[in-house]
C-alpha cells in the first residue's frame, strides 16, 4: 500500500508539472490583413507564462513594436504575401511554441501630383494619379462634397478665392485602401507682374514673355519696338509673345515696350507700361 501511494503521489506530481507548462494562442487583429498598416497580434494564454519570444518569417523590412519579448506585438508588413508568426512562451515549469501562418493583402498606395495652371483666380487644378496597387479610385473635394469623381485623373476649376483641399482614395483588394490629400490656397486679390527680360533662343529656358497674372478677368497687351511700331498685340489673359511679329518674322535682340490694360475679378483696373529686353 505504501509503495502504491508513493507511486500515485509521484504520478500526481508529474501530471501537475506537465499541466503547468504554459501555452498560448496567437490572435489575429482581423480577418483581412493589409500591408503598410500597423497590425497588433495578441495572445490567449494558460498556465501563466512569464516570458514571451516572437519571431516572424520572412522578417525583411517588417516593422516590429515594441519588441519581440512583449505579450502582444505590432507588425507592419511591407508587402503582401504569406508570413509565419511564431511565439514561444515559458515559465519555471517549461516552454511551448505555437505558430500561425497569415496572409497579408497588398494595400493600394495613393499618390498624385497637383498643379495649378495659373496664379490667383479663376484657376484650374490638374490632378495626375500615380497610385499603385489600386483597382479603382475616387477624388473628393472639400468645397463640393457631392462631387465623387472616379476617373483616373481629374481637373477642378476654382472661380473664387479660398482655402481648398482634395483627397484621393485608392481602393485596393479586400478593402486594403489608402488615401492621399493636398491643400491649396487661391489668393483673394488680383495682380499683374511684368517680366523685364526673356530669351527666345531655343534653349527652353525663359522662351516667352507672358504677364504673370492672378485674379485677372480680362487683359489687353500691346508690344512696340523702340521706334514706336507695334510688333504684336493680344486681348486674352493667357496670351504670350515668343519673340516674333504677327507675320512670323524673328525680332532682333533689344529693348521693347509693353503696355497692359486689364481688369481683375475683384474690380481693380490696371494700366501698366514697362520696358522689356529681348535677349538672343
Amino acid at each position: 500500500m505504501n509503495r502504491f501511494l508513493q507511486t500515485l503521489f509521484l504520478s500526481f506530481i508529474f501530471i501537475s508539472a506537465v499541466a503547468q507548462v504554459p501555452t498560448a494562442t496567437i490572435v489575429s487583429p482581423s480577418a483581412t490583413l493589409c500591408s503598410g498598416t500597423s497590425l497588433t497580434f495578441t495572445t490567449q494564454t494558460s498556465n501563466a507564462p512569464t516570458a514571451f519570444s516572437w519571431s516572424i518569417s520572412p522578417s525583411k523590412s517588417v516593422t516590429i513594436f515594441p519588441d519581440l519579448s512583449s505579450s502582444s506585438i505590432t507588425f507592419t508588413f511591407p508587402a503582401g504575401g504569406s508570413y509565419v508568426i511564431s511565439l514561444m512562451v515559458s515559465n519555471a515549469t517549461g516552454t511551448s511554441i505555437t505558430t500561425s501562418t497569415v496572409f497579408v493583402t497588398r494595400s493600394a498606395d495613393a499618390a498624385f501630383n497637383a498643379s495649378l495652371t495659373g496664379v490667383g483666380f479663376p484657376n484650374q487644378l490638374v490632378l495626375t494619379n500615380y497610385s499603385t496597387g489600386s483597382i479603382s479610385n475616387q477624388w473628393l473635394f472639400n468645397d463640393d462634397p457631392s462631387v465623387n469623381t472616379t476617373s483616373l485623373n481629374a481637373v477642378k476649376d476654382y472661380t473664387i478665392s479660398g482655402s481648398y483641399s482634395v483627397t484621393l482614395i485608392a481602393y485596393g483588394n479586400s478593402g486594403c485602401n489608402d488615401t492621399a490629400s493636398y491643400a491649396l490656397r487661391i489668393v483673394d486679390s488680383s495682380g499683374i507682374t511684368l517680366p523685364t527680360v526673356f530669351s527666345p533662343n531655343g534653349d527652353d529656358i525663359n522662351e516667352i514673355f507672358k504677364p504673370i497674372a492672378k485674379g485677372i478677368s480680362s487683359m489687353n497687351v500691346w508690344i512696340y519696338n523702340r521706334y514706336g511700331t507695334i510688333i504684336i498685340k493680344w486681348d486674352r489673359v493667357n496670351g504670350s509673345w515668343d519673340g516674333h511679329t504677327t507675320s512670323g518674322e524673328r525680332c532682333e535682340a533689344g529693348v521693347y515696350f509693353v503696355i497692359v490694360e486689364a481688369s481683375g475679378f475683384d474690380g481693380k483696373s490696371y494700366k501698366l507700361k514697362h520696358s522689356l529686353t529681348l535677349v538672343r
